[in-house]
């Protein structure tokens, strides 16, 4: 009977991860350079405060107007700071096609 509170903790939690994936793929030059070695600061960072701009109208502590969206473009442009800051983690080289 909770169906939508639990859809917006998904689009809170999801929201800022993928807004990171897309500033990390456009700052590798359009493509998929592979996973990130260990904890990677800016993912992190980008997560934590997108997800807590999501969960703010969840929490009822301030009604965020499409609060997913919010988190998606709160994780987008954390992570973009993030790296221009120098906060990446390196990326795992990934083994070429045979």
């Amino acid at each position: 009977g909770k169906a939508i509170i639990v859809f917006q903790i998904i689009g809170a939690s999801f929201g800022p991860i993928c807004g990171a994936m897309m500033v990390d793929y456009l700052l590798s030059g359009k493509q998929w350079t592979g996973p990130r070695a260990g904890f990677n600061p800016a993912g992190w960072i980008a997560w934590a405060l997108g997800f807590g701009v999501g969960i703010l109208p969840i929490l009822k502590i301030y009604p965020v107007p499409a609060a997913p969206v919010a988190a998606f473009v709160v994780g987008a442009v954390v992570y973009w700071l993030c790296a221009k800051a120098n906060c990446l983690s390196p990326v795992v080289p990934l083994p070429k096609k045979a």
